[in-house]
């Protein structure tokens, strides 16, 4: 399980096998092709390089392989990862919409909000 943080660099939620649980060990999200979708098939955002994109284009988390990226706060301690439950099949998703230009912004959205 990879750990995904906030801005502030504190542990939100985990991806495993391209599913996103939040902190409570729920399935969340997942990741196709490398777009974010909800389980109802919404298109949530992207994930770029280990950062993870709003619909506009604007950070709203990011992981350890993002690490290339200076402007990222240094994460905590990440705690011990849950143990992945049973992930829900995801469907097969729509064509998501192409993706913006990538902002070195921070988005409004809380992650909560996100997925």
């Amino acid at each position: 399980m990879k750990p995904v943080f906030n801005r502030h660099g504190r542990t939100i939620g985990w991806l495993h096998n391209g599913v996103i649980y939040d902190r409570t060990n729920c399935c969340r999200a997942f990741v196709f092709d490398g777009n974010v979708f909800t389980y109802n098939g919404e298109h949530l955002g992207f994930v770029q390089r280990g950062i993870f994109f709003d619909q506009r284009g604007r950070r709203i988390a990011y992981m350890d392989d993002a690490s290339y990226d200076p402007m990222l706060p240094i994460p905590e301690i990440t705690p011990a990862p849950p143990h992945p439950s049973d992930a829900r099949s995801a469907p097969i998703p729509s064509a998501p919409p192409k993706a913006p230009p990538v902002s070195n912004h921070w988005s409004a959205l809380k992650w909560d909000c996100f997925v």
